[in-house]
């Protein structure tokens, strides 16, 4: 019987021309995904209460998680067969790219697309971020990167990637809003398994 192969998670952006793809090559090993609430203190003096906590709205949502590289000595770019800047350093500077707000690799490509003056974008560009169920708008605030191994050009050949991304939370964004409601399905299906058993349950 023929093996499934498991699907890979992306980071990817149509923002730029060419448009930007990062197909993981190994899935991590594990997503943390962090959301922060913000409370204000409640004076006792206003509310006639003891001294507590009122919510004032949420946080950001933070997803972060590591991808790991694996080269070879010819590298993963069938363009660039030359031991020099290969490895993982295409996907390496794919990577980064997310990160700058004006992108040279895409400024180099303009001649190439009839674009003398290059693609340049003026922030950040929105991160497409898809893991199975979590398909989330994102950018990326952080990238570490660790090179582990290299070629005989000294070019990385394995590298360990931190990668943190900073959700977009904004009403009506049609992700976010199908993310949440997702969440509340979820949360209302699991209402279901809350159900006392056990040899006294249920009471006679």
């Amino acid at each position: 019987m023929k093996e499934r192969q498991a699907v890979r998670g992306f980071l990817a952006t149509v923002e730029v021309l060419p448009p930007l793809i990062v197909t993981f090559q190994f899935n991590p090993d594990s997503v943390q995904d962090n959301k922060a609430v913000n409370y204000a203190d409640r004076s006792s003096e206003i509310c006639g209460t003891a001294p507590g906590k009122v919510y004032t709205g949420g946080g950001d949502r933070t997803i972060s998680f590591d991808l790991t590289l694996h080269g070879n000595e010819r590298g993963m770019n069938a363009i660039n067969p030359l031991p020099l800047d290969n490895g993982v350093s295409t996907e390496l500077a794919k990577l980064r790219s997310f990160l700058y707000p004006a992108a040279d690799a895409w400024a180099q490509l303009g001649p190439l697309i009839g674009d003398d003056a290059g693609y340049r974008v003026q922030a950040p560009p929105r991160a497409l971020f898809g893991f199975g169920t979590k398909v989330l708008e994102c950018v990326v605030t952080g990238l570490t990167v660790t090179e582990t191994q290299f070629n005989s050009a000294l070019a990385p050949v394995r590298a360990n990637v931190g990668v943190t991304l900073s959700v977009i939370q904004e009403e009506g964004h049609p992700l976010h809003e199908f993310d949440r409601r997702h969440r509340n399905v979820l949360a209302a299906l699991g209402l279901q398994n809350t159900r006392v058993v056990g040899p006294d349950w249920p009471p006679s």
